[in-house]
């Protein structure tokens, strides 16, 4: 990174207008509310874990908040996220043609203040919908000021996760990212309790193979978690690269497989030997045109699995309610057997499960010692009662409109149904110009 480089990472936060200031409380006890799992009980929450989970228990100057009406529930974790491009929402399809050809003209004249809008629009909705953990996949990296926006504008909105640091859009195949880069990115924007740097790569269906091994050799040296999309449609599949990444010991707890439509059986019983997570995001799956998810075949399997909403400009919304149940229901109707994998089951995926994929273990849960990480589902609106189970109400029923709390790593997100500190109408101005002036610039209609 030149002395012209480092001087406009550092400024990058001049262009992050604050658009998510948080309601702080050292201690807060939240009442009324039915614990997934648990039944009624009160949460005591100190600074950014949950201390005690009782009844009755005496606030002695906590702040109260009272959830009568609601079930409380873990904050769900996004496995893979392409932040960046939020505010290109419904652009994968043009005048231009279909996500690819759309997406292209805009990824190469983005500009880091519209990755930076991007995020914070990405984590208002995130927010919304009660998803409190992110793994943002920058894989538009264009240079260092694109990173330092994206880092900060997650630093800033107090998002917990990953920071995937990713390529440009248009790097050739036969091109190796800029590790130099990368490695004076990581020195000056070392990890955080709350968020950690990871590298997404094009892997090998997108890259040569000289280069996505020395990649993954150098993010092996940094430290860093690898994830890629691998085998996602059909002509990826064919390529066997799963058995290969096996064979020379590519695989592991610490490379997230993306995807996976078109990977085999075998393939999924050697990521599971090997410990690969894979992370799935069914809308976007059948959106874009890989084909249906085969969610049954890597359950047989036993494979670690998360959710995802994959990006806004194919899935639309980032409601995590709708990817548990179309999860849900793809298996059954793979497999022709109702409950093929059980609600619960979904739900690990979307909570806990998906946390572990990422390397997280201290969230996903409601157990004293935890991040306080939760989300308030009501419980009296039309479609949520009455439920056969609470499992069944969040996967089935249950929407982001639903969403009463959200409380991440102690702050309180949303009460009430609404966000907290969030400049709404500002917010959404400014990503409609920014999107409308790029459309401009890339000649989209």
């Amino acid at each position: 990174m030149n002395r012209r480089q480092m001087l406009a990472a550092s400024a990058a936060t001049a262009f992050l207008p604050t658009a998510l200031r948080a309601q702080t409380s050292p201690r807060l006890l939240l009442t009324g509310a039915t614990i997934l799992g648990t039944g009624p009980a009160d949460v005591l929450i100190e600074g950014d874990r949950i201390q005690q989970i009782g009844s009755a228990i005496a606030p002695n100057g906590a702040e109260v908040i009272d959830l009568s009406g609601t079930l409380l529930m873990p904050g769900m974790v996004d496995t893979h996220w392409h932040m960046w491009n939020t505010i290109a929402r419904g652009m994968g399809q043009t005048d231009l043609g279909g996500f690819a050809s759309s997406m292209a003209p805009l990824a190469n004249i983005w500009t880091p203040e519209a990755a930076a809008l991007s995020v914070r629009l990405a984590l208002a909705e995130a927010w919304s919908s009660g998803i409190t953990t992110v793994h943002n996949w920058a894989h538009n990296i264009r240079n260092p000021e694109f990173a330092a926006a994206e880092w900060e504008a997650m630093r800033e909105g107090g998002i917990r996760g990953i920071f995937a640091y990713g390529y440009p859009q248009d790097l050739p195949p036969e091109d190796r990212m800029d590790f130099a880069a990368l490695r004076a990115f990581r020195d000056r924007f070392a990890d955080m309790p709350t968020l950690r740097m990871g590298l997404c790569t094009r892997g090998p269906d997108r890259s040569a193979d000289g280069i996505w091994q020395e990649e993954w050799r150098i993010a092996r040296e940094m430290g860093l978690p690898i994830t890629s999309h691998v085998a996602s449609d059909r002509k990826g599949g064919a390529a066997g690269n799963i058995a290969r990444m096996a064979e020379g010991g590519f695989l592991g707890p610490d490379v997230q497989i993306v995807h996976a439509t078109h990977a085999t059986d075998d393939d999924f019983r050697r990521m599971a030997d090997h410990g690969s997570p894979v992370s799935i995001s069914p809308w976007t799956e059948m959106e874009v045109g890989y084909g249906i998810p085969p969610v049954a075949r890597m359950a047989k399997a036993g494979l670690a699995i998360g959710l995802s909403v994959d990006n806004m400009v194919l899935g639309g919304n980032a409601d995590m309610f709708g990817v548990m149940k179309v999860a849900s229901d793809l298996a059954a109707g793979q497999t022709e057997r109702q409950g093929a994998v059980a609600d619960a089951a979904v739900l690990h995926w979307a909570t806990a499960g998906g946390a572990e994929t990422l390397g997280l273990t201290d969230t996903g849960r409601i157990a004293p010692g935890t991040l306080a990480d939760l989300v308030a589902v009501r419980l009296d609106a039309v479609n949520t009662r009455p439920a056969s189970t609470p499992e069944f109400m969040v996967t089935h029923a249950a929407h982001p409109g639903n969403v009463d709390t959200v409380i991440a790593g102690g702050i309180v997100r949303k009460n009430g149904g609404k966000l907290i500190g969030v400049d709404h109408e500002a917010l959404l101005d400014e990503a409609a110009s920014m999107i409308a002036h790029l459309m401009r610039q890339a000649g989209i209609r």
